[in-house]
C-alpha cells in the first residue's frame, strides 16, 4: 500500500486505508559561492580537513529529493540526492546521486520507534542536526571526520518524560562497511546514545527565539569492526537555547586500530587516536542569525603534522519564514596547529531552500 501511495505521489491530509501516512513531497538544494580564498596557487592547493580547496566560483553543495511520511504509529523516508565533496581530503562517490535516506519505521510501544533502512547513526548532536538547520551552512571538520555518517541497519530511539524534562535513549546496529546499499564483510557498526532535555525547545536547531531556557546533555559512543580498520569512538556535546541566544559544543574521541590486514589495506597502520570539538554560539535578531564557531581536528594524537587543524568561521544568515529558505555568508579562518602554515581562509556565500 504504501509503495502504491509513493507512486501515485500525491499528498492529501489522511493517512491511508493501511495507516501508513500519505508521503509528502520533499525537496533540498544547497548552494554556495565561494567570492574569496587564500589559496596561493589555484591548480596545486595543499589539501585539508575542512578545506574543500574551491576557487572563486559557485557549487551545488547538496540537492536532495523524495518523499517522507510520519503520524502516530509510522515514519519513513526515501530520499536520493548529489553532494559535492566535503573537503579535498574525502575520498567517495560523492557527485554521484545516490540514496541518502531509505528508512521506514514503527511505534512498538509508548514512545519507542524501531527503523530500518538507510540513516543516520545517533552519534554528534552537529551530525545528526539536518543541513538546513545549520547556523553557518556546514558542519565542522569534527563532525565530518571523527563520527560515523549514514549506513544501513536497525535504529531503536525510546523517548519519555514531560514537557518541562524528556530523556532519549537510542542505539543501532549497521554494516559499517561504508555502503548504503549491502553488506561486504563479517564487521558491524553499533552505536548508542543517551540524551537529557530540560526545557521545551527543539535542542536540535539554533534558529528562532525561545521562551525559557532549554538544556540538552548528550553521551555517546560507538564501536565499528570493518574489514580491516576497527574503530572505537565516545564523545559528548550539549545545546542550550535561552531567549534568542544558542550555545553549542562538542568533543569527540576515536581510536582506530589495523585488523586483518591481509583481507583488505587498513585506514591506518598503528593504533591512531583522534581528537575534535566544537564550540558554537549564535543569537536570533528577528530574522537574522549572526553565529561565531569554533573547530579543531587532530587526525593523530602522537603526531604533529598538518593533520592538526582548527578553523574560526564567524558568519550570518537571514531566515524565512519557518526557516525553509536561508541567505547567508560567512569567514572561514583555517590553522594549521602542526606542520605547515598554508594560506587557505575563504570568504563564501550561501543558499538554501527546503521543500
Amino acid at each position: 500500500m504504501m509503495l502504491l501511495t509513493l507512486l501515485a505521489g500525491t499528498a492529501q491530509a489522511e493517512d491511508t486505508a493501511s495507516g501508513i501516512p500519505t508521503p509528502t513531497p520533499y525537496v533540498l538544494v544547497h548552494t554556495w559561492a565561494t567570492v574569496w580564498d587564500t589559496d596561493e596557487d589555484p591548480t596545486a592547493d595543499p589539501a585539508g580537513y575542512g578545506d574543500p580547496e574551491d576557487d572563486i566560483g559557485f557549487k551545488v553543495r547538496r540537492a536532495r529529493a523524495g518523499f517522507t511520511g510520519k503520524n502516530d504509529q509510522w515514519q519513513y523516508a526515501v530520499i536520493v540526492g548529489t553532494s559535492a565533496p566535503y573537503d579535498a581530503l574525502r575520498a567517495s562517490n560523492e557527485g554521484d546521486i545516490d540514496i541518502v535516506d531509505a528508512n521506514i519505521g514503527y511505534q512498538v510501544a509508548e514512545g519507542l520507534w524501531v527503523t530500518g533502512g538507510v540513516q543516520k547513526a545517533p552519534i554528534s548532536r552537529e551530525a545528526i542536526m539536518s543541513s538546513q538547520r545549520l547556523a553557518l551552512g556546514e558542519r565542522a571538520a569534527a563532525s565530518e571526520w571523527n563520527v560515523p555518517g549514514r549506513d544501513a541497519g536497525l535504529l531503536a530511539e525510546y523517548r519519555a518524560g514531560t514537557d518541562s524534562m524528556e530523556v532519549r535513549i537510542s542505539a543501532g546496529a549497521y554494516n559499517g562497511n561504508g555502503s548504503l546499499e549491502t553488506d561486504d564483510n563479517a564487521g558491524k557498526l553499533f552505536a548508542g546514545r543517551a540524551e537529557v532535555i530540560f526545557g521545551e525547545a527543539n535542542p536540535y536547531r539554533t534558529f528562532g527565539a525561545v521562551s525559557g531556557t532549554t538544556v540538552a546533555v548528550a553521551l555517546d559512543g560507538w564501536r565499528n569492526d570493518d574489514a580491516a580498520t576497527d574503530t572505537t569512538g565516545f564523545g559528548g556535546d550539549l545545546m542550550l537555547r535561552t531567549n534568542g541566544l544558542s550555545l553549542m559544543a562538542e568533543g569527540r574521541m576515536s581510536i582506530l586500530a589495523p585488523d586483518n590486514t591481509d583481507i583488505d589495506v587498513p585506514g591506518v597502520l598503528s593504533e591512531t587516536s583522534r581528537l575534535g570539538g566544537l564550540a558554537q554560539v549564535s543569537y536570533t535578531i528577528k530574522r537574522f542569525e549572526p553565529a561565531l564557531r569554533f573547530s579543531m581536528l587532530d587526525d593523530d594524537m602522537d603526531t604533529e603534522d598538518n593533520g592538526d587543524v582548527a578553523d574560526a568561521m564567524a558568519g550570518v544568515t537571514w531566515n524565512s519564514k519557518g526557516a525553509n529558505m536561508r541567505l547567508g555568508g560567512g569567514y572561514v579562518y583555517r590553522m594549521e596547529l602542526g606542520g605547515t602554515t598554508v594560506s587557505n581562509d575563504t570568504l563564501r556565500l550561501w543558499w538554501m531552500m527546503k521543500l
